[in-house]
Protein backbone atom coordinates (compact mmCIF):
# COMPACT_ATOMS: atom_id res chain seq x y z
CA UNK A 1 0.00 0.00 0.00
CA UNK A 2 1.36 3.55 -0.84
CA UNK A 3 1.45 7.03 1.17
CA UNK A 4 -1.65 8.14 -1.44
CA UNK A 5 -3.69 4.85 -0.46
CA UNK A 6 -3.39 5.45 3.06
CA UNK A 7 -7.27 8.51 3.47
CA UNK A 8 -6.48 11.42 5.47
CA UNK A 9 -8.92 9.97 7.74
CA UNK A 10 -7.30 7.08 8.32
CA UNK A 11 -4.23 8.31 9.21
CA UNK A 12 -5.80 11.05 11.31
CA UNK A 13 -7.69 8.14 13.07
CA UNK A 14 -4.67 5.94 13.63
CA UNK A 15 -2.64 9.58 15.06
CA UNK A 16 -5.25 10.00 17.86
CA UNK A 17 -5.48 6.36 18.95
CA UNK A 18 -1.86 6.05 18.72
CA UNK A 19 -1.29 9.25 21.05
CA UNK A 20 -3.99 7.91 23.20
CA UNK A 21 -2.11 4.54 23.78
CA UNK A 22 1.19 6.26 24.21
CA UNK A 23 0.51 9.39 25.97
CA UNK A 24 -3.04 9.06 27.57
CA UNK A 25 -3.42 12.27 25.46
CA UNK A 26 -7.03 13.04 23.79
CA UNK A 27 -6.44 15.18 20.61
CA UNK A 28 -8.61 18.86 20.72
CA UNK A 29 -10.65 19.65 17.55
CA UNK A 30 -8.27 22.42 17.13
CA UNK A 31 -4.82 19.92 17.11
CA UNK A 32 -7.30 17.32 15.15
CA UNK A 33 -7.50 20.26 12.56
CA UNK A 34 -4.06 21.28 12.48
CA UNK A 35 -3.02 17.36 11.71
CA UNK A 36 -5.89 16.98 9.19
CA UNK A 37 -4.42 20.45 7.37
CA UNK A 38 -0.79 18.92 7.55
CA UNK A 39 -1.97 15.32 6.20
CA UNK A 40 -3.60 16.67 3.33
CA UNK A 41 -0.74 18.60 2.34
CA UNK A 42 -2.05 22.09 2.34
CA UNK A 43 0.12 25.18 2.68
CA UNK A 44 -2.02 26.90 5.76
CA UNK A 45 0.00 28.93 8.32
CA UNK A 46 -0.87 28.84 12.06
CA UNK A 47 -2.45 32.31 11.30
CA UNK A 48 -4.79 31.60 8.45
CA UNK A 49 -6.01 28.28 10.62
CA UNK A 50 -6.36 30.29 13.65
CA UNK A 51 -8.45 32.86 12.04
CA UNK A 52 -10.86 29.94 10.26
CA UNK A 53 -11.02 28.72 13.72
CA UNK A 54 -11.58 31.59 15.60
CA UNK A 55 -8.69 31.63 17.69
CA UNK A 56 -5.76 33.83 18.15
CA UNK A 57 -2.43 33.22 16.27
CA UNK A 58 -0.23 33.53 19.51
CA UNK A 59 -2.39 30.72 20.63
CA UNK A 60 -2.33 28.16 18.07
CA UNK A 61 1.68 29.03 17.22
CA UNK A 62 3.00 28.96 20.85
CA UNK A 63 0.64 26.53 22.48
CA UNK A 64 -1.60 23.97 20.33
CA UNK A 65 0.56 23.31 17.40
CA UNK A 66 4.06 22.56 19.43
CA UNK A 67 1.85 20.62 22.09
CA UNK A 68 0.33 18.88 18.93
CA UNK A 69 3.91 18.14 17.22
CA UNK A 70 5.72 17.36 20.88
CA UNK A 71 2.93 14.45 21.45
CA UNK A 72 3.61 12.72 17.91
CA UNK A 73 6.96 12.47 18.51
CA UNK A 74 6.66 11.37 21.89
CA UNK A 75 4.09 8.62 20.48
CA UNK A 76 6.12 7.52 17.72
CA UNK A 77 9.78 8.16 19.47
CA UNK A 78 11.04 10.25 16.70
CA UNK A 79 11.10 13.88 15.35
CA UNK A 80 7.58 14.70 13.59
CA UNK A 81 6.72 17.59 12.20
CA UNK A 82 4.37 19.36 9.73
CA UNK A 83 6.64 18.54 6.93
CA UNK A 84 7.20 14.92 7.35
CA UNK A 85 4.31 13.66 9.53
CA UNK A 86 1.98 12.07 6.44
CA UNK A 87 4.74 10.67 5.44
CA UNK A 88 5.97 9.22 8.87
CA UNK A 89 2.08 7.86 10.02
CA UNK A 90 2.19 6.07 6.94
CA UNK A 91 5.15 4.23 7.36
CA UNK A 92 3.93 3.57 11.11
CA UNK A 93 0.65 2.57 10.08
CA UNK A 94 1.76 -0.16 6.78
CA UNK A 95 3.96 -1.48 9.60
CA UNK A 96 1.52 -1.88 12.15
CA UNK A 97 -0.72 -3.75 9.53
CA UNK A 98 1.76 -5.95 8.48
CA UNK A 99 2.16 -6.81 11.96
CA UNK A 100 -1.68 -7.87 12.59
CA UNK A 101 -1.19 -9.93 9.32
CA UNK A 102 1.31 -12.26 9.81
CA UNK A 103 2.38 -14.60 13.06
CA UNK A 104 5.85 -13.78 12.82
CA UNK A 105 7.16 -11.69 15.57
CA UNK A 106 7.02 -8.09 15.28
CA UNK A 107 10.44 -6.66 14.34
CA UNK A 108 10.49 -2.88 15.10
CA UNK A 109 9.75 -0.80 12.23
CA UNK A 110 13.64 1.10 11.16
CA UNK A 111 13.76 4.54 11.66
CA UNK A 112 13.30 7.10 9.09
CA UNK A 113 16.36 8.73 8.13
CA UNK A 114 15.44 11.86 6.12
CA UNK A 115 18.17 13.33 3.18
CA UNK A 116 20.52 15.87 4.89
CA UNK A 117 19.73 19.53 3.93
CA UNK A 118 22.70 20.82 1.66
CA UNK A 119 23.81 24.31 2.30
CA UNK A 120 25.41 26.63 -0.35
CA UNK A 121 28.61 24.87 -0.52
CA UNK A 122 27.10 21.25 -0.22
CA UNK A 123 27.76 20.78 3.28
CA UNK A 124 25.08 18.78 5.22
CA UNK A 125 23.60 21.47 8.31
CA UNK A 126 20.70 24.04 8.27
CA UNK A 127 20.51 26.34 6.13
CA UNK A 128 20.10 29.94 7.34
CA UNK A 129 18.14 32.90 5.56
CA UNK A 130 17.91 36.34 6.36
CA UNK A 131 14.55 37.57 6.71
CA UNK A 132 14.54 41.75 6.49
CA UNK A 133 11.33 43.73 7.02
CA UNK A 134 10.28 46.08 9.70
CA UNK A 135 6.93 44.71 9.47
CA UNK A 136 6.88 42.51 12.73
CA UNK A 137 3.97 40.41 11.74
CA UNK A 138 5.62 40.28 8.02
CA UNK A 139 8.71 38.51 10.11
CA UNK A 140 6.62 35.64 12.37
CA UNK A 141 4.50 34.55 8.83
CA UNK A 142 7.37 34.16 6.84
CA UNK A 143 9.32 32.48 9.81
CA UNK A 144 6.69 30.04 10.63
CA UNK A 145 6.56 29.03 6.83
CA UNK A 146 10.12 28.57 6.63
CA UNK A 147 11.31 27.45 9.76
CA UNK A 148 8.41 24.32 9.07
CA UNK A 149 10.72 23.52 6.26
CA UNK A 150 13.48 23.45 8.71
CA UNK A 151 15.48 26.17 7.58
CA UNK A 152 16.93 28.42 10.70
CA UNK A 153 15.73 31.70 10.43
CA UNK A 154 17.12 35.26 11.20
CA UNK A 155 15.15 38.12 11.47
CA UNK A 156 15.92 41.97 10.72
CA UNK A 157 13.86 44.85 11.35
CA UNK A 158 15.77 47.18 9.45
CA UNK A 159 18.82 47.57 6.91
CA UNK A 160 21.28 48.26 9.48
CA UNK A 161 20.69 45.49 11.55
CA UNK A 162 20.29 43.81 8.37
CA UNK A 163 23.80 44.13 7.70
CA UNK A 164 25.52 43.41 11.16
CA UNK A 165 23.40 39.93 11.29
CA UNK A 166 24.91 39.29 8.09
CA UNK A 167 29.09 40.31 9.33
CA UNK A 168 28.40 38.30 12.17
CA UNK A 169 26.50 34.80 10.77
CA UNK A 170 26.26 35.10 7.06
CA UNK A 171 23.57 33.49 5.69
CA UNK A 172 22.93 31.67 2.90
CA UNK A 173 20.25 33.51 1.66
CA UNK A 174 18.25 36.82 2.49
CA UNK A 175 14.53 37.98 1.79
CA UNK A 176 14.63 41.49 1.38
CA UNK A 177 11.83 44.09 1.70
CA UNK A 178 12.19 47.52 -0.14
CA UNK A 179 10.23 49.92 1.76
CA UNK A 180 11.79 50.43 5.41
CA UNK A 181 12.80 53.69 7.05
CA UNK A 182 16.48 54.93 7.32
CA UNK A 183 17.57 52.55 4.92
CA UNK A 184 15.49 51.01 2.13
CA UNK A 185 15.88 47.34 0.28
CA UNK A 186 17.59 48.68 -2.95
CA UNK A 187 20.44 49.98 -0.59
CA UNK A 188 21.05 46.91 1.47
CA UNK A 189 21.16 45.15 -1.35
CA UNK A 190 23.86 47.51 -2.96
CA UNK A 191 25.80 47.24 -0.01
CA UNK A 192 25.96 43.34 0.34
CA UNK A 193 26.92 43.20 -3.53
CA UNK A 194 29.92 45.72 -3.17
CA UNK A 195 31.29 43.53 -0.17
CA UNK A 196 33.32 40.81 -1.88
CA UNK A 197 32.57 38.29 1.85
CA UNK A 198 28.67 38.88 0.93
CA UNK A 199 28.62 39.55 -2.85
CA UNK A 200 27.49 36.01 -3.60
CA UNK A 201 24.78 35.74 -1.02
CA UNK A 202 21.71 35.73 -3.47
CA UNK A 203 19.10 38.80 -2.43
CA UNK A 204 14.87 37.93 -3.01
CA UNK A 205 13.10 41.26 -2.79
CA UNK A 206 9.79 40.61 -1.48
CA UNK A 207 7.56 43.81 -1.66
CA UNK A 208 4.11 45.45 -2.37
CA UNK A 209 5.51 47.37 -4.65
CA UNK A 210 4.74 45.84 -8.09
CA UNK A 211 5.59 48.19 -11.22
CA UNK A 212 7.77 46.73 -13.69
CA UNK A 213 10.33 50.16 -12.63
CA UNK A 214 10.81 48.38 -8.93
CA UNK A 215 11.25 45.30 -10.66
CA UNK A 216 14.03 46.98 -12.84
CA UNK A 217 15.77 48.67 -10.03
CA UNK A 218 15.65 45.15 -7.73
CA UNK A 219 17.45 43.64 -10.11
CA UNK A 220 19.85 46.47 -11.08
CA UNK A 221 20.93 46.76 -7.11
CA UNK A 222 21.75 43.17 -7.46
CA UNK A 223 18.48 41.32 -6.27
CA UNK A 224 18.07 37.77 -7.85
CA UNK A 225 14.17 37.44 -7.96
CA UNK A 226 11.43 39.19 -6.93
CA UNK A 227 8.12 38.14 -5.16
CA UNK A 228 4.92 40.28 -4.35
CA UNK A 229 3.01 41.42 -1.47
CA UNK A 230 0.28 39.40 -0.65
CA UNK A 231 2.67 36.39 -1.61
CA UNK A 232 1.91 32.45 -1.61
CA UNK A 233 3.55 30.64 0.56
CA UNK A 234 4.24 27.59 -1.89
CA UNK A 235 5.61 30.62 -4.21
CA UNK A 236 8.35 31.45 -1.83
CA UNK A 237 9.21 28.09 -0.52
CA UNK A 238 9.59 27.19 -4.93
CA UNK A 239 11.37 30.34 -5.11
CA UNK A 240 13.94 30.35 -2.24
CA UNK A 241 14.86 26.21 -2.84
CA UNK A 242 15.36 27.57 -6.77
CA UNK A 243 18.23 30.50 -5.39
CA UNK A 244 19.32 27.92 -3.24
CA UNK A 245 20.16 25.11 -5.89
CA UNK A 246 21.87 27.85 -7.98
CA UNK A 247 24.00 29.44 -5.02
CA UNK A 248 25.56 25.36 -4.54
CA UNK A 249 26.19 25.40 -8.18
CA UNK A 250 27.58 28.73 -8.74
CA UNK A 251 29.62 27.92 -5.95
CA UNK A 252 30.41 24.88 -7.27
CA UNK A 253 31.57 26.22 -10.40
CA UNK A 254 33.75 28.77 -8.48
CA UNK A 255 35.75 26.29 -7.02
CA UNK A 256 36.15 24.30 -9.71
CA UNK A 257 37.23 27.27 -11.65
CA UNK A 258 39.46 28.26 -8.96
CA UNK A 259 40.74 24.97 -9.28
CA UNK A 260 41.38 25.36 -12.89
CA UNK A 261 43.38 28.37 -12.65
CA UNK A 262 45.92 27.15 -9.76
CA UNK A 263 46.24 24.18 -12.37
CA UNK A 264 46.73 26.64 -15.38
CA UNK A 265 49.05 28.57 -13.07
CA UNK A 266 51.05 25.55 -12.24
CA UNK A 267 51.27 24.71 -15.93
CA UNK A 268 52.38 27.85 -16.96
CA UNK A 269 55.14 27.26 -14.33
CA UNK A 270 56.49 24.21 -15.43
CA UNK A 271 56.04 25.09 -19.17
CA UNK A 272 59.00 27.79 -18.36
CA UNK A 273 61.09 25.45 -16.45
CA UNK A 274 64.42 23.29 -18.24
CA UNK A 275 63.50 19.42 -17.16
CA UNK A 276 66.69 18.63 -17.09
CA UNK A 277 68.47 22.05 -14.51
CA UNK A 278 65.09 22.93 -12.68
CA UNK A 279 65.95 26.18 -14.13
CA UNK A 280 63.86 28.64 -16.37
CA UNK A 281 64.41 27.90 -19.81
CA UNK A 282 65.40 29.62 -23.13
CA UNK A 283 61.42 30.60 -24.02
CA UNK A 284 60.88 32.01 -20.06
CA UNK A 285 64.63 33.70 -20.64
CA UNK A 286 63.85 35.47 -24.02
CA UNK A 287 60.43 36.76 -22.35
CA UNK A 288 62.02 37.91 -19.39
CA UNK A 289 64.69 39.71 -21.10
CA UNK A 290 62.50 41.44 -23.11
CA UNK A 291 60.16 42.29 -20.56
CA UNK A 292 63.27 43.73 -18.11
CA UNK A 293 64.64 45.63 -20.50
CA UNK A 294 61.06 47.78 -21.69
CA UNK A 295 61.21 48.20 -18.06
CA UNK A 296 64.54 49.78 -17.72
CA UNK A 297 63.85 52.05 -20.55
CA UNK A 298 60.83 53.52 -19.26
CA UNK A 299 62.15 52.82 -15.59
CA UNK A 300 65.59 54.89 -16.72
CA UNK A 301 67.84 52.14 -14.61
CA UNK A 302 70.23 49.70 -15.42
CA UNK A 303 70.09 46.07 -16.76
CA UNK A 304 72.78 43.71 -16.47
CA UNK A 305 73.22 40.40 -18.40
CA UNK A 306 75.39 37.43 -17.78
CA UNK A 307 76.04 34.21 -20.00
CA UNK A 308 77.84 31.63 -17.52
CA UNK A 309 79.50 28.43 -19.82
CA UNK A 310 80.97 25.08 -18.30
CA UNK A 311 84.94 24.81 -18.56
CA UNK A 312 86.05 21.10 -19.79
CA UNK A 313 82.50 19.29 -19.35
CA UNK A 314 83.12 17.36 -22.32
CA UNK A 315 84.94 14.95 -20.09
CA UNK A 316 81.33 14.05 -19.01
CA UNK A 317 79.92 13.32 -22.81
CA UNK A 318 82.47 10.55 -23.17
CA UNK A 319 81.79 6.91 -22.69
CA UNK A 320 77.86 7.17 -24.18
CA UNK A 321 76.13 7.56 -20.81
CA UNK A 322 74.41 10.69 -20.11
CA UNK A 323 73.39 10.14 -16.09
CA UNK A 324 76.34 11.52 -14.58
CA UNK A 325 76.57 14.49 -16.94
CA UNK A 326 72.76 15.07 -16.62
CA UNK A 327 73.47 15.42 -12.34
CA UNK A 328 76.60 17.16 -12.71
CA UNK A 329 74.68 20.14 -15.02
CA UNK A 330 71.82 19.78 -12.14
CA UNK A 331 73.71 20.20 -9.71
CA UNK A 332 75.48 23.58 -11.18
CA UNK A 333 72.17 25.03 -12.28
CA UNK A 334 71.36 24.49 -8.39
CA UNK A 335 74.25 25.66 -7.36
CA UNK A 336 74.10 28.96 -9.09
CA UNK A 337 70.24 29.66 -8.19
CA UNK A 338 71.38 29.53 -4.62
CA UNK A 339 73.96 32.48 -5.03
CA UNK A 340 72.04 34.37 -7.14
CA UNK A 341 68.90 35.71 -4.45
CA UNK A 342 67.66 38.70 -6.15
CA UNK A 343 63.79 39.07 -6.29
CA UNK A 344 63.84 40.00 -9.65
CA UNK A 345 66.94 37.86 -10.60
CA UNK A 346 66.88 35.20 -13.09
CA UNK A 347 68.47 31.88 -13.72
CA UNK A 348 68.19 30.50 -16.78
CA UNK A 349 69.79 27.27 -19.43
CA UNK A 350 70.59 29.26 -22.41
CA UNK A 351 72.33 26.51 -24.35
CA UNK A 352 73.57 22.88 -23.95
CA UNK A 353 76.20 23.92 -21.69
CA UNK A 354 75.55 27.94 -21.11
CA UNK A 355 73.41 29.31 -18.17
CA UNK A 356 72.01 33.23 -18.48
CA UNK A 357 71.43 35.18 -15.76
CA UNK A 358 69.15 38.64 -16.15
CA UNK A 359 70.29 40.97 -13.09
CA UNK A 360 67.41 43.86 -13.39
CA UNK A 361 68.60 47.16 -11.87
CA UNK A 362 71.81 46.23 -11.31
CA UNK A 363 75.39 47.69 -12.41
CA UNK A 364 78.92 46.12 -13.56
CA UNK A 365 79.95 47.61 -10.00
CA UNK A 366 77.13 45.58 -8.28
CA UNK A 367 77.26 42.51 -10.28
CA UNK A 368 80.84 42.08 -11.14
CA UNK A 369 81.72 40.27 -7.32
CA UNK A 370 78.90 38.25 -7.88
CA UNK A 371 80.26 36.80 -11.08
CA UNK A 372 83.34 36.20 -9.38
CA UNK A 373 81.65 34.43 -6.51
CA UNK A 374 79.92 32.37 -8.88
CA UNK A 375 83.62 31.11 -10.41
CA UNK A 376 84.79 30.15 -6.57
CA UNK A 377 81.75 28.32 -6.17
CA UNK A 378 81.89 26.20 -9.29
CA UNK A 379 85.20 25.67 -8.88
CA UNK A 380 85.06 24.07 -5.33
CA UNK A 381 82.54 21.75 -6.55
CA UNK A 382 85.61 19.82 -7.53
CA UNK A 383 83.41 17.64 -10.85
CA UNK A 384 85.43 16.23 -13.31
CA UNK A 385 89.23 16.11 -13.63
CA UNK A 386 90.66 18.72 -14.73
CA UNK A 387 87.99 20.24 -12.72
CA UNK A 388 84.88 21.97 -14.29
CA UNK A 389 84.76 26.26 -14.06
CA UNK A 390 82.99 28.99 -15.80
CA UNK A 391 83.65 31.39 -17.92
CA UNK A 392 81.52 34.33 -17.62
CA UNK A 393 80.70 37.25 -19.96
CA UNK A 394 79.28 40.25 -18.40
CA UNK A 395 77.04 43.20 -20.25
CA UNK A 396 75.43 46.17 -18.47
CA UNK A 397 73.45 48.55 -19.89
CA UNK A 398 71.11 51.42 -19.41
CA UNK A 399 68.75 50.52 -22.14
CA UNK A 400 67.47 53.46 -24.64
CA UNK A 401 65.12 53.35 -27.39
CA UNK A 402 67.62 53.81 -29.95
CA UNK A 403 69.72 50.58 -29.00
CA UNK A 404 68.29 47.02 -29.44
CA UNK A 405 68.17 44.37 -27.33
CA UNK A 406 70.06 42.14 -29.98
CA UNK A 407 73.09 44.10 -30.13
CA UNK A 408 72.96 43.83 -25.59
CA UNK A 409 72.74 40.12 -26.10
CA UNK A 410 75.35 39.92 -29.02
CA UNK A 411 77.83 42.19 -26.88
CA UNK A 412 77.61 39.61 -23.80
CA UNK A 413 78.33 36.79 -26.03
CA UNK A 414 81.47 38.49 -27.57
CA UNK A 415 82.64 38.83 -23.42
CA UNK A 416 81.65 35.40 -22.86
CA UNK A 417 83.98 34.16 -26.02
CA UNK A 418 86.78 36.45 -24.79
CA UNK A 419 86.76 34.72 -21.71
CA UNK A 420 87.31 31.64 -23.06
CA UNK A 421 89.78 32.51 -25.36
CA UNK A 422 91.79 33.24 -22.55
CA UNK A 423 91.60 30.20 -21.15
CA UNK A 424 88.10 30.15 -18.94
CA UNK A 425 87.53 30.57 -15.35
CA UNK A 426 87.28 33.79 -15.24
CA UNK A 427 84.95 36.60 -15.73
CA UNK A 428 84.95 39.45 -19.05
CA UNK A 429 83.70 43.11 -18.75
CA UNK A 430 82.66 45.51 -20.71
CA UNK A 431 80.09 47.83 -20.56
CA UNK A 432 77.85 48.56 -23.21
CA UNK A 433 76.97 52.46 -23.54
CA UNK A 434 73.38 53.67 -24.22
CA UNK A 435 73.81 54.60 -27.47
CA UNK A 436 75.67 53.32 -30.79
CA UNK A 437 77.82 55.87 -31.09
CA UNK A 438 80.00 55.01 -27.81
CA UNK A 439 79.36 51.43 -27.48
CA UNK A 440 81.86 48.97 -27.15
CA UNK A 441 81.12 45.89 -29.30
Amino acid sequence: MSDTDNSTEQLLEFAENLILQKTETYCSELQRRILSTALQGERKTYDQIADECGYSPKYVKQDVAPKLWHLLSQALDKKVSKSNVRFILAQEMRSATQAASTPTPIQPSPAIVEPPLLDATGLSGKIKILLVDDQPQNLRLLTDVLEEQRYEVLQALNGEVALQAVALDQPQLVLLDIQMPEMDGYTVCQKLKANPSTQYIPVIFISALDESWDKVKAFSAGGVDYITKPFKVVEVLARVENQLKIQQLQQALRTQNAQLQQANLELQRLAALDDLTQAANRRRFDAYLLTSWQAAIQGQYSLTLMLCQLDHFNVYSTGGQSQPGDQCLYDIAQSIKQAIQGPNDLVCRYGTFTFAIVLPQQTTTQTEPLAQQLLTQIEQLAMGSPPITLSIGLAAIQPTAELGIEAFIEACDRNLQQARSDGGNRVVTHDVLSTYGGAEF
